[in-house]
């Protein structure tokens, strides 16, 4: 049996493996851990190990409250790290635990053992009843095949068109490309599909593409109606090494509670016009 049958990464959206680890964590006795494996940056949508243990949470709490989800990070510091340990300690204080790069050897979880449960670090063995082992990420084979990737995994990109930097007149926009000072998020690939497609129109008129802007938002449910977020302004530096942040930032981490479903509201909102602004229809 493949190991992500037993220990299910689940890192894409529905699907086999979510439908697995709904059905495991279900299926869990009271009092049961929950491991979430978290790799080192770079990685698709940094907050979602830690919104997904806000949402593992919640359920244990109300179900299986003598149940705890701990976090096995590769790394020190993470994605709204500020929000979402406060919303810990507000919300589900005792029920998540993470341990950082510094508590497992800067690597996180190093191997497994699928049919005994077993998690490892550098430092600990642990025993899950339910393991989400999340690898680490590279660019889809589609780019590894294509000759787009260089020794990263990724794929380097001049951030003013998005055109491959080893394969010229291909495009290379969102989670496989090296966006430098850009997350691997759904809304900054919006802006980098926006800002590519008004280069290649640029390109193909023999003009110059010009300075580009790019934005991103983010947003996470901690509770059904406890929403955090995170949202820019970025800017191509003059030199086109990387994309700098010039506005923007966190939510108020000592928000109100009015307030906090708004952004719960809000996260909803932005999901029905994203998808609406990339397929043309409402979810």
């Amino acid at each position: 049996m493949a190991a992500s049958e037993l220990m299910p990464h689940a890192y894409k959206a529905a699907g086999e493996q979510t439908m697995l680890l709904r059905k495991q964590l279900e299926s869990m006795e009271d009092g049961g851990t929950v491991v979430i494996a978290v790799p080192g940056n770079p990685f698709r949508c940094p907050p979602g190990p830690y919104e997904r243990a806000c949402q593992i949470a919640h359920y244990l709490k109300t179900n299986k409250p003598k149940s705890k989800v701990l976090i096995i990070d590769a790394k020190d510091k993470f994605s709204k790290e500020p929000l979402f340990t406060h919303a810990w300690e507000k919300m589900y204080k005792g029920i998540i635990e993470r341990m950082p790069g510094n508590e497992t050897g800067g690597q996180g979880v190093v191997s497994v053992q699928p049919e005994k449960m077993m998690v490892y670090t550098e430092f600990d063995d642990i025993k899950a009843d339910v393991a989400n082992i999340i690898p680490p990420q590279k660019a889809g084979e589609i780019a590894q095949t294509g000759g787009l990737a260089d020794k990263s995994g990724w794929c380097p990109v001049h951030l003013d068109t998005f055109e491959s930097t080893i394969q010229p007149g291909v495009h290379v926009i969102g989670d496989a490309s090296i966006a430098t000072g850009l997350p691997k998020s759904a809304y900054a690939a919006n802006s980098e599909a926006k800002v590519c497609a008004a280069a290649v129109v640029a390109l193909l008129n023999d003009e110059d593409p010009g300075a580009p802007s790019y934005v991103n938002t983010c947003y996470s449910l901690v509770a059904p109606e406890y929403g955090i977020s995170v949202a820019s302004v970025h800017r191509l530096a003059d030199d086109k090494s990387s994309i700098e942040k010039i506005s923007g930032g966190l939510s108020d981490v000592n928000a109100s509670e009015e307030t906090l479903r708004r952004e719960a509201q809000y996260a909803y909102s932005w999901y029905d016009n994203i998808v609406a602004d990339m397929f043309g229809s409402h979810s």
